[in-house]
């Protein structure tokens, strides 16, 4: 009987364990955007200007091991850490096209910038097409690599084909840290961007 009696009372104490345990709260998640500013300034003008040049971005593609909610970070040539705890506020996608078409348009004043898709009856002069294959905190540093693409919408021609590294290093050790440079390299990669099309477009304007 005795030994029943143990036996039962160790298991009813297992049981108060888990629940105990469950009940626990979990450690909270925390949510980053990339330069969360850009979605306090003024709304963006869309009226068609006449004899502008429209430049409408595609939507930014990600490589597969990007395209989710954890924030990565590169810990050796053939490892990655995702933290389960610090995640990307709504899609990290949504969020770079919104910066590096806010970046375009402040480096590209005299043309107009849209995003896909397209506002109606509004169609691009030409499409930028911009594949993100690389982009995490590596050591001390932030690593973007990216291929982007002009195409000339009527002909549907390349006229620009372009890959792009860049290194920012992060000051700092948290998370947030390596985001605000994330965001610093996202907006070098635009500028490289800018002027690379400025170059292209008005040397056709002079053909």
């Amino acid at each position: 009987m005795k030994t029943h009696s143990l036996a039962s009372w160790f298991v009813v104490f297992l049981l108060i364990t888990l629940c105990i345990g469950c009940a626990s709260p979990s450690q909270p998640t925390r949510f980053y955007r990339l330069d969360a500013a850009i979605d306090k300034l003024g709304a963006v003008d869309l009226t068609p200007r006449p004899g502008g040049v429209v430049i409408g971005i595609d939507a930014v593609e990600l490589a597969g091991y990007l395209d989710r909610p954890q924030i990565v970070e590169r810990t050796s040539t053939h490892r990655l850490q995702l933290y389960e705890f610090d995640q990307w506020a709504g899609s990290l996608q949504e969020n770079l096209l919104a910066l590096i078409s806010e970046r375009l348009q402040q480096q590209l004043s005299a043309m107009q910038v849209i995003a896909y898709p397209w506002p109606q009856g509004l169609k691009p002069d030409y499409e930028l097409k911009l594949a993100i294959q690389r982009f995490e905190r590596v050591e001390d540093r932030i690593e973007l690599q990216g291929l982007w693409t002009l195409v000339k919408t009527d002909r549907r021609q390349i006229m620009l084909m372009q890959q792009s590294r860049l290194q920012e290093p992060i000051q700092g050790a948290t998370i947030e840290a390596g985001v605000v440079t994330a965001s610093a390299a996202a907006s070098r990669l635009s500028k490289q961007i800018a002027e690379q099309l400025l170059q292209q477009i008005e040397s056709e304007k002079v053909r």
